[in-house]
Formats: structure tokens, C-alpha cells, sequence
């Protein structure tokens, strides 16, 4: 299991193997001299070929070395006389100061690292810990006085946690690959995950994803495993804070809140620069992005990091339509840093798309999904560890074209004509805009059960290359969507379990197949998330300008012509043009015989339904390759 995820962790090995005689660590083929010499209580002693203990409970880590990079960070590490041990994944940024007050209480350390820092903030608050956590993690503590298993996940799910469990054995890993591994496991295809997939766009939306009998731990949540009595409980222990009331709007607030989110902002970024490794940034040249550059650049002039340029890393593409290039440059020109442009394409892509879709562990559901895959691989190939990237300022601050629809809304439900007719007069092309996106979400909200299905298949005509017996059997997944009550709701539920967590499951795997971690701000600083979700909806967007108050909370940081752009491009990539220039090569992918696929018909009209590259973007074609593509490398 553990050698499947290397990539996760090439710097150092370790287990902790427990039974009747007591917990032992052990070595493992790529544990260093230096770590078997040291001396702590987790050092290993012995190989893991070498145990004989009857075994009831056994860890296995790979570490990527980011803070303290000596021995003593290696895992699984234990405290009070191996009386508590951990496996655990993540960056806890804040531990620096949770070490401080955990020494006035009277705890030592040992260590330079976070995770003795988490070890010990079990110790002395239990399962509460994780109120006192700012970052992004998943665990598994074993509690021998207890004799239980305590393992959680992140508040918004940057780091995965998935696991596998029948009367007999229960097993957890960062990647369903690794689950995969387990001898004599039960799975397969996920019907209903794999009509998701196709149908919604949806992914890991329900606990058992693509792969049959493989959960997934979900964000803010944890579970207890007692052993002895194999009880299992997992629990939700957070819940963010959204404000659901309507405010007028007052520029003496708006003007205090623009200066705290400014305030929260650079302190988020400040404490993902902790590190012992080199931290670069990933740059597409949009606000996100060019923010936490250009934010990085003053922190270290202000902390005199020397005159070592840090790296940035731009995907770039030669249509001038989606290429952001041009303002990437204008950041890197400013923060004098070492740019890295990479240009991939659709020939690297066909090379790229087996490692791509087993990293990934589960189907592509488009080719931006490659670019983001590149950059990290710049970032590899540059000597770089750690990157601070975007992911997660559009759900934050409402940044996607739609989010205006709801805004719309919410000043209609509270009789605020006026502001409604001024924010859609100021959009462009506002009446075609806000009729499809009615239809398309509040429309499709009240559509009833039982016509949904024939309004899907009248719509999207290349459901007709489903096999028509997978399409019945499933179709009454189609339920209506709640549709959320205001802008914000909308913001929280895209945050938590639908969209940023299917991007932040992309970067997870896409950063540490290449060895790198990339930290995400937007994403999980829980001191700003909280602060940017109790503002009204009316400080986020205001006269069509989205993310209003991060633009005016970065005046003067950033170049004027990035923060007053209003072309939102999005993460883009020649989508239709690459698959129709690869079509061909992954023909053979498909399946003559395919209990999901219209596989004689698709073949019938191969050439046309791929070859779309003159037709306008449309992602659904491409996860038709993916998920065949998906299923020849894991051989489901």
C-alpha cells in the first residue's frame, strides 16, 4: 500500500506494526541510515520483513520532508512512551504558536515538527483538538489506553482521507489506489458514481465514490474506532458559520471590512511561507493567484528573505482566447521572480494521460485537469516543494459569472428593484444571461421527478451514447436540486461537498504525484474563510464586478490591470481542439463489450461526436475518453 503512494512521500519510509507484545516501528526498504540510527521512541528498529508480533493494527507512512527535515520528523511518531502514535498528512500552520501555549501548560518537545505538535494537542484536548487547528490535514491517531483509532480531515477537504472496511478489516489511505492493494478486496464500478459522472458532473459527492466499497471520509469530519469492539462512529465536528441576512450596504463597513480581509489575508499567506524548503507559487495571471504572488513578494522583503528569486509557474497556450500569459508576466515582472512558462499540449496529454488518469484515481472530467498537472511538474522539475496556489478564491468571494444570477435573486426576495436593475443593466448581454441561467438552476429546480429525465435527454444529445439499459436503470437519480436560499448559501454549499472539493481533490494528487505540496489559502485558513462568510452578499459582489471586496482589499498590491479585469477565463484549456487531435489513438480504450457505454454506436459515429474541435467547448465529450481511458488502467 505504501509503496503505491511513493510519490506521496519519497523522502523517508516508516511503520508501526502493534500486537499482544506492544507497538514496534519498523523500517521499510526506503527508510534512511539516518533515521534507523536516530533515537526517539518511534525510530525503527527492525525491518518490517523482520516483526513476528501476531499483529492486530499496522501504519504505513511516506513522508515528504517540508518542516523539520531531520529525523525527528519521521512517522508514524509516538508520544508518552509510544503511548500514542500518528500517521498524518497535512501542514498545520499554526503550530508554531500552538506549541507556545501548549508549553505554558507544561508539555516538551522533542521535535521541530507539526506533528508532535498534533500529538500532544490530542493529549491534552482530545478529540476538541481539531478546534484548535488552522490548515490542512488528515490523521489516524492510535490511542493504546484507549485502544481506539481517532482519525479526521481537514474543514474543507484539501488533504484526502479514504477508507475501506468489512467485519474483518478496516483500512485507510490518502488515495483509493492504495486501498486497491489490499488482498482480497471487494470492488469494482460504482453504477450510481459512474451515472454522476455523466449526468451531473458530479464526483465524490456521496461517500462511496467510483470504485465500489471505497469511502471517503468527508470534510470536517472524524471517526473513533474502537478495536476491540470494532465500533466505528464518524461524526461532522464543524460547520461554517454563514450569514444569511440582507444588509444595505454602508461604505463605512465596507470600508473596515476591506482592511480586516486585507489584514487576514497577508497573515494566511504568512503562515503557509513557514517552511523549511523552498516555497514557490503557482501564477495564472488571474486575481487569485496574482494576490498571493504579489503577497509573497512584499512578506519577504519585509522578513528579508535575500535576494533569491522565488519561482513562479504559468501554464500558457498560444490561443490568444483562453492564454493568460500576458498578465502572469505583468506579476512576475513586478515581484522579479523567476518565471516558469510551460506551453503542454495535446501530444504530451495522449503521452501524459496513463499516469495522469492513475494519479488522479479516478476519471478526468477535463483536460485543465492536465494543465494543472503540468505546472506541478514544473514545479518538480525547478527543485521546488512547496506551492501556494488559488484554488478556492472563486467560491470565497464569488467569482464565477453565475454566483451573479443568485445576487440577482437574493435583491428581488428582498424587494431591492432598483439595485437589481442596476446590477443587470451593468451586465453584459444581462437579459439572455439571466433567462438561461434560470432555467439552467432555479428552472431545473422545479422541474418534477418523473420529467427529468426526458428534459436530459432532450437536452444533452450525447447521452443517446449511454447504454440504454445503464440509463434506465439509474435515471431516477435525476432528483431536483435544492435550489440554495442566497448568494452566500450558495458559496457554502459550492465549498463544501461540490465544487472546490473536486478541484481540491485534482491539485491533491496532481501536486503530490509530482512531489509537491500545494497549499491553498482560500481554501483552508479558517480564520478568513469565517470572516469573508459572515460579510453580506452585497460586499462580494456590487455594480457586476465579482469578488468586490478582495479586488478592493488588494488596491495597491497588485498590478491595477489585473485587478480590474472583468474577463474571467478560468483555469482553460483547448479542450475541444486536443481531443480531436487524439481521438484516434485512444480508440482502442474502449470496450467492445461495455455494461456503460453505447460502445457500437459511439463507435459509428466516432469521428464526428470527437472531432468537435470547430464547435464550442463542451467538457462532456471528453469524459466519454476519460472513463474509458479510466478503466483500462485500473483494469475495472
Amino acid at each position: 500500500m505504501t509503496d503505491s503512494m511513493s510519490h506521496r512521500g519519497p523522502d523517508g519510509e516508516g511503520f508501526l506494526l502493534a500486537g499482544e507484545k506492544g507497538p514496534v516501528a519498523a523500517s521499510g526498504n526506503h527508510t534512511s541510515e539516518e533515521i534507523k540510527n536516530s533515537r526517539f521512541d518511534f525510530s525503527p528498529l527492525k525491518h518490517i520483513d523482520e516483526t513476528d508480533n501476531e499483529l492486530f493494527l499496522a501504519f504505513g507512512h511516506r513522508r515528504l520532508s517540508i518542516i523539520d527535515l531531520s529525523p525527528g520528523g519521521h512517522q508514524p511518531m509516538c508520544i508518552q512512551e509510544k503511548k500514542i502514535w500518528i500517521t498524518y498528512n497535512g501542514e498545520i500552520y499554526n503550530y508554531i504558536e500552538l506549541r507556545e501555549e501548549l508549553e505554558k501548560k507544561g508539555y516538551s518537545f522533542l521535535t521541530n515538527s507539526d506533528t508532535e505538535v498534533i500529538l500532544n494537542s490530542y493529549a491534552e484536548w482530545g478529540e476538541h483538538c481539531l478546534e484548535k487547528f488552522n490548515g490542512m490535514w488528515a490523521f489516524v491517531i492510535y490511542d493504546r489506553e484507549k485502544n481506539e483509532l481517532f482519525g479526521a480531515r481537514d474543514r474543507f477537504g484539501v488533504k484526502p482521507l479514504y477508507y475501506y472496511s468489512t467485519g474483518n478489516i478496516f483500512a485507510f489511505a490518502s488515495e483509493q489506489k492504495a486501498l486497491l492493494k489490499i488482498e482480497g478486496i471487494k470492488t469494482g464500478i460504482n453504477p450510481a458514481a459512474a451515472f454522476d459522472f455523466f449526468l451531473k458532473n458530479t464526483m465524490e459527492h456521496e461517500q462511496e465514490g467510483m470504485f465500489q466499497n471505497v469511502l471517503e471520509l468527508f470534510p470536517s469530519h472524524a471517526f473513533r474506532l474502537e478495536l476491540q469492539k470494532k465500533n466505528f462512529v464518524q461524526w461532522k465536528y464543524y460547520t461554517l458559520p454563514v450569514n444569511d441576512k440582507w444588509e444595505n450596504f454602508s461604505e463605512h463597513v465596507f470600508s473596515e471590512a476591506v482592511s480586516k480581509t486585507r489584514e487576514l489575508f497577508l497573515r494566511a499567506i504568512s503562515l503557509r511561507l513557514r517552511s523549511d524548503v523552498a516555497v514557490g507559487s503557482c501564477l495564472s495571471g488571474g486575481i487569485d493567484s496574482s494576490a498571493i504572488a504579489c503577497a509573497i513578494h512584499e512578506l519577504r522583503k519585509k522578513n528579508n528573505a535575500g535576494s533569491e528569486k522565488f519561482q513562479l509557474f504559468t501554464a500558457c497556450f498560444n490561443e490568444k482566447e483562453i492564454d493568460e500569459s500576458a498578465y502572469a508576466e505583468l506579476v512576475a515582472q513586478q515581484v522579479n521572480g523567476a518565471w516558469n512558462k510551460i506551453y503542454p499540449s495535446s501530444s504530451e496529454l495522449l503521452n501524459d494521460f496513463g499516469d495522469f488518469t492513475y494519479c488522479q484515481d479516478l476519471p478526468i472530467w477535463h483536460t485543465s485537469g492536465y494543465a494543472q498537472y503540468r505546472v506541478m511538474q514544473a514545479a518538480k522539475n525547478a527543485g521546488i516543494k512547496v506551492v501556494i496556489d488559488g484554488q478556492g478564491g472563486d467560491e470565497l468571494f464569488a467569482g464565477y459569472y453565475p454566483y451573479h444570477f443568485r445576487y440577482w435573486m437574493d435583491l428581488l426576495k428582498h424587494g431591492k428593484f432598483k439595485s437589481f436593475y442596476k446590477e443587470t443593466s451593468s451586465f453584459s448581454s444581462s437579459l439572455s444571461f439571466f433567462g438561461s441561467l434560470w432555467a439552467k438552476q432555479y428552472g431545473m429546480s422545479v422541474v418534477p421527478h418523473g420529467l427529468l429525465p426526458a428534459v436530459y435527454k432532450n437536452h444533452l444529445h450525447d447521452l443517446r451514447y449511454l447504454r440504454p439499459s445503464f440509463w434506465e436503470e439509474y435515471k431516477n437519480r435525476l432528483a431536483p436540486e435544492r435550489f440554495p436560499s442566497s448568494l452566500n448559501q450558495l458559496l457554502a454549499k459550492e465549498i463544501y461537498n461540490y465544487r472546490l472539493k473536486a478541484y481540491l481533490k485534482c491539485e491533491d494528487r496532481s501536486s503530490m504525484w509530482h512531489s509537491v505540496e500545494s497549499r491553498t489559502p482560500f481554501s483552508d485558513d479558517k480564520e478568513l474563510i469565517e470572516y469573508v462568510f459572515s460579510l453580506p452578499a452585497n460586499m462580494k459582489i456590487r455594480s457586476s464586478v465579482n469578488k468586490y471586496i478582495l479586488r478592493e482589499s488588494v488596491k495597491g498590491l497588485i498590478p491595477e490591470e489585473i485587478r480590474l479585469r472583468r474577463d474571467k477565463k478560468g483555469f482553460m484549456t483547448p479542450n475541444n481542439r486536443w481531443i480531436s487531435e487524439i481521438k484516434d489513438q485512444l480508440k482502442d480504450s474502449f470496450k467492445e463489450q461495455d455494461e456503460y457505454l453505447n460502445v457500437p454506436l459511439l463507435m459509428k459515429e466516432y469521428d464526428d461526436f470527437f472531432g468537435s474541435s470547430h464547435r464550442a467547448d463542451n467538457n462532456r465529450i471528453f469524459r466519454f475518453i476519460s472513463f474509458a481511458k479510466w478503466r483500462e488502467v485500473f483494469g475495472v
